[in-house]
């Protein structure tokens, strides 16, 4: 009976009052902050790439009376006129680039190599006099870097150009590989040297093959500053057969002065074509490169 009475005493258990979790609630003002300052961003980058596509189609009066709409008929010959323009800087500028960047990937996957995955004596202080160089404003060696071109007769001349597109780009180029390749599993490495694979082997085969994330982000690192770079092409290159889109966009402004901005226009939209397909075809590997070379370092 005691035991009865005791079981039916019992008091209930105490109720546990089920509360809405604060967390996603608390996020959720700053994530709409967040999001908002994010599309103003975007809305105020795609702004002037509208106004630029939409004008390249416009004539003098259809730009003065509807300058932010799209206006009918669409002048097309703008595309044409620009075309005939810039369409050799362009091809200038293609040649330049490409050839710069195969001797820059040459010389950077070697040096970076050779700093990241040899030991030899004051490596390190060697690798950092190099790196010291990223410190040094290219307008301060401006002047000695032309005289020095002018002595060897390379002003005037696609060197003029490319050269430069090799050596400093290389200093960059070691910077952003060393670290990368230094990150890479060793004993890979062994086992190719147990198998007989030498210095070049083990680069070939081993290191370009696993690093075409870095070496895409180097690519388009190297391939926009080939196409945005201006004053040293300016100065150094008073031919018109050998300009490159940048100088040639300048010397359109002059060249289509009469015509409005709808030729102009058309010309940046002309030459802001390569610059997003490459980005389209090796923007995977470009945000990869960036991701990897982070942690790598």
């Amino acid at each position: 009976m005691s035991i009865a009475m005791t079981r039916d005493t019992k008091p209930p258990p105490t109720a546990v009052r089920l509360q809405p979790a604060s967390g996603p609630r608390s996020w959720r003002r700053p994530r709409i902050g967040v999001h908002a300052a994010i599309a103003a961003m975007l809305f105020l980058s795609i702004i002037p790439v509208y106004l630029m596509v939409v004008v390249s189609f416009k004539n003098p009066l259809q730009y003065l009376h509807e300058r932010w709409t799209v206006s009918f008929p669409l002048r097309i010959l703008n595309y044409m006129a620009a075309w005939e323009q810039i369409g050799s800087y362009i091809l200038n500028t293609f040649f330049v680039a490409l050839v710069g960047f195969a001797g820059m990937v040459v010389l950077s996957t070697v040096s970076a190599y050779v700093f990241a995955r040899m030991r030899f004596p004051f490596r390190e202080h060697i690798y950092y006099a190099i790196i010291a160089l990223l410190l040094v404003p290219w307008v301060l060696s401006f002047v000695p870097a032309y005289m020095v071109y002018t002595q060897f007769g390379l002003v005037d001349t696609y060197w003029a150009l490319i050269v430069p597109r090799i050596v400093n780009g290389s200093i960059f180029g070691i910077f952003l590989l060393r670290a990368f390749f230094a990150g890479l599993p060793e004993e890979i490495f062994e086992a190719a040297r147990i198998d007989g694979a030498g210095s070049f082997a083990l680069i070939w085969h081993i290191t370009i093959p696993m690093s075409t994330g870095i070496l895409a982000t180097l690519a388009v690192l190297d391939f926009i500053g080939a196409w945005n770079d201006f004053l040293w092409p300016f100065v150094a290159i008073s031919s018109k057969s050998k300009r490159v889109i940048s100088v040639g966009l300048y010397l359109l402004q002059a060249d289509t002065a009469g015509a409005g901005l709808g030729p102009l226009f058309s010309g940046y939209t002309i030459a802001s074509i390569p610059l997003a397909i490459l980005f389209f075809a090796l923007g995977k590997y470009y945000v990869e490169g960036l991701v990897e070379s982070g942690l790598k370092a």
